[in-house]
Order: C-alpha cells, then structure tokens, then sequence
C-alpha cells in the first residue's frame, strides 16, 4: 500500500486543467530578439531559496500537495529539493548539477523508485536552468510572442517570449511524435526580478506534470 501511494504520488497525469491562466498578452512592438533575452537574463536572480507548494496531478484525478524547499545556484549550476509532507516530515532529499542528480534521502519504499526521482531531478534542471536562448536559435516573430528555435538531436528546443517587460512563457522539447516536455511560467509579479510563482512541468516521456505554487522566495549572496 505504501508502494502504490507513492507511486500515484509521482506518476503524473499530463491532461490536467491548467491550474493557472494568462492574460491576453500585448502585441509587441518592434521587438529586439536580442535585447529581450539580455534584459532577461540580467533580471534573474543568481542564487535563491524558494518556499512552494508542489502539486503533484496523479492518474484518473488525484491530486497530492506537498512542500518543497528549494535551493538553486544557477552560475555553479546547482540545486538542492527538500519534500515535506504536509506534517514537515521529509520523504526525499535530492540535488544535482547541469550534468547528473543524486537522491540523498528517500523515505522506505520511495527509494524503490530512484529512477523516478531522478527524474524529478532532469525536470528541476530544465525548470531553472539554461532559460534564455543562444545567439544560434532561429528567430520567428510573432504579433504577441518571440520564438526561439534550434534543432538538436533529441528534438527541436523552444523558447517562447512574451509580456511587457518580455520574460519566459514557455520552454519545450519537441520531438518526433510530439512534445517530449513542456515548462510553463506565470505570476512573475511586479518585482524587478524575473521569477514566476507559478510553473507548470508536464513530462510527457513518463507522463506526469509537476506545479509549483510558490509560496516566498529569497535571493542568495
């Protein structure tokens, strides 16, 4: 039973209401591919620790939240994720680089299922890491939107600007039968810096989306 539990923790379903929704965005006016992703960039912040809500969208409609405390440097390209229960109990302790991921902790049979967490861990990476293009993505421009496309060998890499000041709507891998994975990002708020309080992560190779609802979040030295 406990095996099961944790397995309908985990294993995501992607066709789930979107629990968050835009506003129409502004036509853009002119836009500079090139300045939108260095006025990106500069905005965000190097190192933080957020506070959120993980919402974890299971099969046939269930749906678990738990308590994530993450911790992220993005020049060393680290991060580590802490998840609570809703009681502060830990059930998994992870952390990585741009390169590979290791599951420090695991609560009883969760360890079982380490390639699932791992998992989690590629996700957390393509969340937070590597969110503006470079200079060899193809441009295509739209009235609302800039896109940012190269073609590697796992699938076409895309990168979707938009909004006044223009931040990241969306990253995905596009593959041959499909979209392989997805991100999201809302609510970037008011503050100068660019970070969204709501993410969508759908993982469409194993089947599951990921949202994070954040709660605070403090920049690091």
């Amino acid at each position: 039973m406990k095996i099961l539990m944790i397995v309908s923790l985990l294993l995501l379903a992607g066709c789930a209401p979107d629990p968050f929704t835009r506003p129409p965005l502004p036509v853009l006016n002119n836009p500079n591919p090139g300045s939108i992703c260095a006025e990106f960039a500069a905005r965000l912040p190097a190192r933080f620790t957020s506070d959120d809500t993980v919402v974890i969208d299971a099969p046939f409609g269930n749906e678990v939240a738990a308590l994530g405390v993450l911790h992220v440097d993005r020049p060393a390209g680290t991060f580590e994720l802490v998840g609570l229960n809703p009681l502060g109990v830990k059930f998994f302790d992870i952390a990585g680089d741009r390169s590979a991921a290791t599951v420090r902790f695991a609560l009883g049979p969760l360890m079982q299922h380490e390639d699932l967490l791992l998992a989690m861990a590629a996700d957390i990476r393509r969340m937070y890491f590597d969110l503006v293009p470079g200079d060899d993505f193809q441009v295509d421009l739209q009235p609302t939107i800039v896109r940012y496309i190269k073609q590697k060998p796992e699938g076409r890499l895309v990168y979707e600007f938009g909004d006044e000041p223009a931040v990241l709507l969306e990253k995905r891998l596009d593959g041959f039968f499909g979209t392989v994975w997805r991100v999201r990002y809302y609510l970037y708020g008011k503050s100068p810096a660019a970070f969204p309080a709501g993410i969508v992560m759908d993982n469409n190779q194993f089947h599951y989306r990921i949202v994070v609802k954040n709660r605070d979040w403090e920049a690091g030295s």
